[in-house]
């Protein structure tokens, strides 16, 4: 059974939904200020903004509520979106990552 769907009605659960708004707004912030889906260390970038007061991204002003959002977006996805090489896999797009892994990631980031 696909851990995603809740077996009463075959819908994708609120962790899955909230994966997938997670990584159109990564995409959507990184298209906005880089004209790009994804480029090099957003995923880094989004968490600082998310996480860091004052919060920040692409060296703009943002504010607490969107800030918030992206934190609870994380909370209720249970992970995090990265680039598959940040996290010691292979690809070529996007990988989520439980929220364990990505803050064993955050650890041992240089």
């Amino acid at each position: 059974m696909d851990p995603d769907l809740d077996p009463t009605d075959s819908m994708p659960s609120r962790a899955a939904l909230a994966q997938e708004v997670l990584l159109h707004r990564m995409r959507k912030l990184s298209t906005l200020f880089y004209e790009n889906e994804w480029v090099e260390g957003l995923e880094f970038e989004i968490w600082d903004m998310a996480h860091v007061t004052p919060a920040r991204f692409a060296d703009k002003d943002v504010s607490r509520e969107m800030a918030k959002s992206f934190r609870d977006l994380i909370k209720l996805g249970g992970g995090f979106w990265s680039w598959p090489d940040v996290v010691g896999k292979e690809g070529d797009s996007e990988v989520f990552v439980p929220l364990a892994e990505w803050k064993k990631v955050l650890k041992n980031r240089t």
